[in-house]
């Protein structure tokens, strides 16, 4: 059996010069971890000084906790989304645990330990958005300044009534379908788009696309980065006449001041997840 041995580096950084169609199929996945953190997968989509947009992944009932090397407090807030397998993420320091389904979100910000389990048989897989993106200093080197954390906790040793509000602080908001906020946009008001999180470092939505519909054309100040969650989705870029394919897990990377338009040609909804960027550097 071969011990696998790692030391910190940073990952890669893969930036984008103009509007781009990122394939999940092309991504190359980079591997962190030691013995004492856990190892972790990432395919990474896009990471600049505006947007930082992953997948992590840990195999069936594997975690990840930290190491002295791989510290898991940073200076960003965090939008996690299963994509497949069950969650289990918590926060070593406080103790609080939650479980995270597959199509649930959960939202932690700046400075909060955080471990993750892969409570499930099969390959756990997490989109996930960080802001201000490690390319600002929010990741690595940031981890490094803050006290290490020698000592786990998995639970919180209190009872809690249910008809009692807590007095403890959480670290994290699971966000369902109930807690997301839906507006119409369009000259007939014709696009259902769902916002998540609209922090001051961090804004996500959700596009919903009926069976047959075409977006709006869809365009920001800054950077944004779009995820597919269907196969078979039709794009145009920048107005043009070209339509492209993108397929679940694919990604459209777009710049700011460029348009994208989606049409959904099957019979079902389709859905996006979309993440504006905090500048257009």
């Amino acid at each position: 059996m071969i011990e696998v041995t790692m030391t910190y580096k940073p990952s890669p950084k893969p930036d984008y010069l103009t509007s781009t169609i990122i394939k999940y199929a092309k991504i190359k996945t980079h591997l962190w971890g030691d013995k004492e953190a856990g190892f972790v997968k990432d395919w990474i989509y896009v990471s600049n000084k505006s947007l930082h947009q992953i997948i992590f992944g840990l195999s069936a009932r594997t975690n990840f906790k930290h190491s002295n090397d791989f510290r898991t407090i940073f200076g960003a807030d965090e939008l996690l989304y299963v994509l497949n397998g069950t969650m289990v993420i918590g926060n070593p320091q406080t103790g609080e645990m939650h479980r995270v389904e597959k199509g649930e979100f959960i939202f932690f910000r700046k400075d909060t330990w955080h471990h993750a389990f892969n409570y499930s048989n099969e390959d756990l897989q997490v989109l996930e958005f960080f802001s201000p993106p490690p390319l600002t200093g929010t990741s690595g080197a940031y981890a490094k300044q803050k006290p290490f954390l020698k000592k786990f906790k998995y639970r919180q040793n209190y009872l809690l009534d249910p008809l009692k509000p807590s007095i403890k602080k959480k670290s994290f908001k699971i966000i369902d379908k109930n807690a997301i906020h839906w507006s119409l946009i369009g000259e007939n008001q014709e696009q259902l788009v769902g916002t998540i999180v609209n922090t001051k470092n961090l804004k996500v939505h959700i596009l919903k696309i009926l069976g047959g519909q075409s977006t709006p054309k869809i365009s920001f100040l800054n950077h944004s980065v779009f995820f597919v969650l269907n196969n078979k989705l039709k794009v145009t870029l920048n107005s043009t006449k070209s339509k492209f394919e993108l397929n679940y897990r694919d990604s459209i990377y777009l710049r700011g001041g460029n348009d994208v338009q989606f049409h959904n040609p099957s019979k079902n909804e389709v859905s996006i997840i979309l993440c504006e960027g905090i500048s257009n550097e």
